[in-house]
């Protein structure tokens, strides 16, 4: 497997197959063919553009993989991201393909937010002070991340959900050109970040052996990653890719709420019972999601079952974000079908404004639960209080 494909493969894996682009050529004019970027990740208006650079044939004279080194990851992978920002100026859109086969056109003006990096895998004589060339400052292209492959894959393995990778990359541009220490190395920034440190030290690493990888408790790619392969009824296929946004622009610790509700939720639907729908926002992203079983006493399948469904999700979604004043809510519904069940989801966008007619409902009969601003921490740590 070569670089391109390891680095697809774990972008697939971290950022769902969705938002991940590994086939980035176009044609700007009959007869050119060129090349975007290596690899792309493309969440709505943020963007991750990525340069690899793999080391064949490597030598075991320091001097000549220093040489590689040079001439290749800070030389021809810098000006390759350049090129990639060139090309997204001069063409007001490109198509590109994800890694499910959907072609979509990709807008510079549209981006708010590029992160751009140059990931490499050496040869063993890569000299040390190589190691420490952690970034590299364009002129055009303003910061560059500069990671070895290994260190790039320790950073998706650890944080794992896209909204902690995109601030993990945030915080690394801000504190990489303070670092000066040679014994500062990427695990010093990791446990920095992960422990909210103002910069990295070189004891930092040590928050790495505290923190707890509570994977069960939040992970929620199973059930999002394979949104595409569990879609039975839709007129608009590409729309689950909004509710993918939605959880792909939340960190850990909302997705780790989520999971606990959904679970909730789950297991109420599987015993055949019921319990008031949970809800939850997130102010960042100003969306509200909304989480419930359905109620067992009405009718969950046939095309009654379906009407009834969908309306009590939408219902009680546009509820949840009318209550919250959020112009966005993500409703997800949960039925039983003999052995097997039903999870019916809804996503509302939908400026806000005063609505008379819900006003009085929620006032008569509020269906949620009593809510309240609490700070969640992403991140937990052995034996913190």
């Amino acid at each position: 497997m070569t670089l391109e494909e390891y680095v697809a493969e774990l972008n697939s894996l971290a950022f769902w197959r969705e938002f991940t682009f590994a086939e980035t050529k176009f044609a700007p004019r009959p007869g050119q063919e060129l090349e975007l970027a290596d690899n792309i990740v493309w969440l709505g208006d943020f963007a991750f553009i990525l340069q690899l650079k793999e080391r064949e044939g490597g030598t075991r004279y320091p001097a000549a993989e220093r040489a590689w080194f040079r001439n290749k990851v800070l030389g021809k992978a810098t000006r390759q991201v350049r090129d990639t920002l060139r090309f997204m100026d001069e063409h007001p859109e490109i198509r590109i393909v994800n890694e499910r086969g959907h072609a979509f056109d990709i807008r510079r003006q549209e981006l708010t937010d590029i992160i751009k990096i140059v990931t490499y895998l050496p040869g063993d004589a890569l000299p040390e002070e190589c190691w420490h060339s952690r970034h590299y400052i364009s002129r055009t292209a303003g910061f560059i991340h500069v990671i070895a492959a290994h260190d790039y894959l320790g950073v998706l393995e650890k944080l794992r959900v896209p909204e902690d990778i995109r601030r993990y990359f945030a915080y690394r541009e801000q504190v990489a050109p303070g670092i000066d220490d040679p014994k500062i190395d990427e695990s010093d920034i990791m446990g920095a970040f992960l422990s909210e440190e103002e910069a990295p030290s070189s004891s930092s690493r040590e928050s790495l052996r505290r923190f707890v990888q509570d994977h069960e408790a939040f992970n929620l790619s199973p059930l999002i990653g394979n949104l595409h392969d569990h879609i039975e009824r839709s007129d608009r296929p590409y729309d689950y890719y909004r509710i993918m946004l939605e959880f792909a622009r939340v960190p850990r610790s909302v997705w780790r709420e989520i999971k606990l509700r959904f679970m909730m939720s789950l297991e109420t639907a599987r015993e055949g019972g019921f319990t008031q729908p949970f809800r939850l926002t997130f102010p960042d992203t100003g969306c509200t999601f909304m989480i419930t079983p359905f109620h067992p006493d009405i009718l969950a399948t046939g095309p009654d079952g379906e009407k009834a469904r969908t309306k009590s999700l939408k219902n009680l979604t546009y509820a949840a974000m009318y209550d919250a004043k959020v112009g966005k809510g993500l409703g997800i519904q949960i039925s039983k079908d003999g052995e097997y069940f039903q999870i019916d989801w809804s996503l509302i966008e939908l400026p806000w404004e005063p609505n008379p007619e819900m006003e009085a409902r929620l006032a008569q009969v509020n269906p949620f639960r009593p809510a309240s601003e609490k700070r969640l921490d992403s991140f937990l740590f052995a034996g913190a209080s």
